[in-house]
């Protein structure tokens, strides 16, 4: 006999563990599903904002392995500046942690069941409910939240999201002395410059450092110049021994405005529905976000007698979109004043202060425009597709 829960979630990152225990919380019997064997290795930068703490209601401090006030900014592997911090900027955390920490709070709820180590092969949606069908046999739910990230097979089963716009990154975790630790125990590191709408990183953990490369501009560089650059950008980081644990390369996806992240009861949040942040890559706050409006959404749809909307999709269009698109057009400004990005905030402190404000999401984009004013307005011209 084949059990029919009240959701499926695919995908046990922070949109699908999120989402998961909000319907937990809400009594909805659910299954988690995640191909990988939990807690899984994520190669990723993991920069957790005050802005997803808010999301998540919880001071994340002391849970953090870093917690970052600090940062280094260069200028095309060059000529660099440090940039203070008054306050926190972002807790750093390795996903496997993060990500199981989330699972635990889903499975306390005592209403979510967890299946790791099980891949997804295909998705049917129609208006009775949904159909995940995997190598142990076919799971039955009214609701499905597809959180399986921008390669999952979710999003490909349901034809959704099949026109994304991809902006390429490199990372890689390396082991360093304690010595080299020490330096990065309350500091990050931006390059900007290097290659057109390029950009750099060095983000530290509690035992290596995160670091990378990636473009905003999905006019793709040649595969060899990012690389090339990657390699450049560690050898200036960090010119001493070091030991690479794994390299990844990945994209972060942009949803195209307007286009299509519900298909009839199956949802897609977080990067499966490409709710990342142009401007800094971030996608940890926005994934989360999602993920809870995924699951209120079905928790208000089902109290409504599964009649009307579901409105999921028109939710994200109203309280997320808005912000993201405009974090697009300011991204335009460093695609075409790269130069300025590097100066203005290092020649004034109150507009570093303003900056880093953006950054934690004490401010976002929109509320930036307003401040502007007149000025502000032009923004309204800056084109929202990344190019």
């Amino acid at each position: 006999m084949t059990i029919r829960y009240d959701a499926i979630v695919v995908g046990t990152g922070p949109a699908g563990a999120v989402a998961a225990e909000a319907l937990g919380r809400a009594g909805r019997r659910t299954l988690l599903i995640e191909r990988e064997h939990l807690p899984r290795v994520k190669t990723c930068g993991g920069g957790v904002t005050w802005k997803a703490a808010q999301a998540l209601g919880v001071d994340l401090t002391p849970l953090a392995e870093r917690t970052i006030g600090t940062v280094e900014l260069h200028w095309r592997l060059k000529a660099s500046a440090t940039m203070p911090g008054r306050e926190p900027l972002v807790h750093m955390f390795r996903r496997s942690r993060f990500d199981a920490w989330l699972v635990e709070r889903a499975l306390a709820t005592g209403q979510v069941e967890l299946k790791d180590g099980l891949a997804v092969k295909a998705v049917e949606a129609d208006a009775r409910g949904v159909t995940v069908r995997t190598a142990q046999g076919a799971f039955e739910a009214d609701y499905l939240v597809g959180a399986d990230g921008a390669a999952g097979p979710v999003a490909r089963s349901l034809g959704l999201m099949q026109e994304r716009h991809l902006l390429p990154a490199i990372e890689q975790d390396i082991v360093v002395d304690a010595k080299v630790m020490d330096r990065w125990h309350d500091r990050m590191a931006l390059d900007i410059g290097t290659l057109h709408g390029s950009y750099g990183w060095v983000f530290p953990k509690e035992d290596h450092l995160n670091i990378g490369v990636g473009c905003f501009s999905t006019r793709s560089q040649p595969a060899k110049q990012l690389k090339d650059y990657g390699k450049r950008h560690l050898a200036y980081q960090l010119p001493g021994p070091m030991r690479v644990l794994r390299t990844v390369g990945f994209v972060l996806p942009l949803r195209p405005v307007g286009a299509p992240i519900q298909r009839g009861r199956a949802l897609l949040a977080g990067d499966a529905a490409g709710l990342v942040e142009a401007f800094t890559g971030e996608g940890i706050h926005w994934a989360l976000r999602s993920g809870q409006i995924a699951a209120q959404a079905i928790v208000d749809h089902q109290a409504q007698g599964a009649r009307g909307e579901l409105a999921y999709e028109r939710r994200i269009d109203t309280a997320l979109m808005p912000t993201l698109v405009d974090a697009r057009r300011w991204a335009h400004i460093y695609l075409w004043c790269p130069r300025a990005c590097y100066a203005l905030p290092v020649r004034s402190p109150r507009f570093w202060g303003a900056v880093a404000k953006i950054v934690r999401g004490e401010r976002d984009y929109t509320d930036v425009r307003r401040r502007l004013g007149a000025l502000g307005r032009v923004a309204d011209w800056l084109p929202v597709e990344m190019g």
